[in-house]
C-alpha cells in the first residue's frame, strides 16, 4: 500500500517538475509551445483531480485505478516532452 502511494507521488512529482520547467521556457518561448502547454494544463488539472483520491485509496484499488491514472500520467509526460523539444 505504501509502495503504491510512493510510486504515485513520485510519478506526480516528476510530471509536475517537467511541467514547471516547460511553463517557464514556454513563457519565454514559442507561441506553438504556449498553445500546446495550455491544452496540457487542462489535462494536468484533470489528472490532479483523479490523483488525490487514487493516492488516498492506493492500497484498496491500486491495480485498476492506478493503471488508469498511469495512462493519464504517460500522456501528460509525453505531451510535456513534446513541448520541451519545441523549446530547444
Amino acid at each position: 500500500m505504501a509502495n503504491e502511494t510512493n510510486t504515485l507521488e513520485a510519478m506526480k512529482d516528476s510530471i509536475e517538475q517537467l511541467r514547471d520547467e516547460i511553463k517557464l521556457k514556454a513563457h519565454l518561448g514559442k507561441t506553438e509551445a504556449v498553445e500546446e502547454l495550455n491544452k496540457l494544463d487542462k489535462k494536468w488539472d484533470d489528472f490532479l483531480v483523479q490523483y488525490k483520491p487514487v493516492a488516498e485509496e492506493a492500497g484498496r484499488v491500486a491495480e485498476n485505478a492506478g493503471a488508469a491514472l498511469g495512462l493519464a500520467a504517460d500522456e501528460l509526460k509525453a505531451g510535456y516532452q513534446r513541448i520541451r523539444k519545441l523549446l530547444k
